[in-house]
């Protein structure tokens, strides 16, 4: 369901990596933040409050809020990827902001391509999740195939070997699970089937993963279930 807030309204929240290995990914994800906030227009599980955090390495950040969900559209359309110049970023950082700002039993999807660099506010946002009662989702793009990491005073780009390990995601799992969430691993291309799958169990119980679909799924209803899908 739809994240409800105390006052009966309903918060629809997106954390975005906005780094230079996201360069390749960031139009994938405005299209998937925009099927998101398209879906649930006109339906009960329409938002009154949109909200989107970004972050990059060193910086993350500012929280913005809007009503309108064209206006929130096009802030999401400005992000650019760039800088972070090694692979971890801060997403418990882009993800603490978020917790902090949206009101309680919002609903959150965070999107990255690398591990997280601030692992010591691991309790720090499990607490947070666990008393603003906010389910976050993840999707992973970072998980399958090369990145690719942008110099700041280089044009060109430099591809690297650097998978995320299941080591690297287990953090992101964790989340999921302390929200009932759901984490999925997905290169850019399986990034709307594997939206489409988050969309309609979020109104659901059941989770229904095409037979040819080639990531890796996580839900979490408070218990962790993981299927992998080759």
């Amino acid at each position: 369901m739809m994240g409800i807030s105390k006052n009966g309204s309903r918060v629809l929240c997106f954390v975005i990596d906005t780094t230079g290995s996201m360069s390749d990914d960031i139009a994938a994800v405005r299209k998937t933040t925009s099927f998101i906030i398209d879906t649930k227009r006109g339906t009960p599980d329409e938002p009154s409050v949109y909200i989107l955090v970004p972050f990059n390495d060193p910086g993350f950040g500012p929280l913005m809020r809007t009503t309108d969900p064209d206006v929130f559209k096009a802030q999401i359309n400005a992000l650019n990827a760039a800088g972070g110049g090694d692979i971890p970023e801060l997403s418990l950082s882009g993800l603490q902001l978020a917790l902090t700002g949206a009101p309680p039993s919002s609903e959150i999807f965070l999107f990255t391509d690398a591990p997280s660099k601030d692992l010591n506010l691991m309790g720090t946002v499990i607490a947070l999740i666990e008393r603003t009662k906010s389910v976050v989702s993840f999707f992973l793009t970072g998980s399958l195939g090369l990145r690719r990491r942008r110099g700041s005073d280089q044009g060109q780009g430099q591809v690297q070997h650097s998978r995320m390990a299941v080591s690297d995601s287990q953090l992101y799992r964790e989340l999921a699970q302390s929200s009932g969430g759901q984490a999925i691993q997905v290169t850019k291309t399986e990034l709307p089937k594997a939206t489409s799958i988050i969309v309609e169990s979020s109104s659901s119980s059941l989770v229904r993963v095409p037979s040819t679909s080639c990531l890796t799924l996580w839900r979490c209803p408070r218990d962790l279930i993981q299927a992998s899908l080759f």
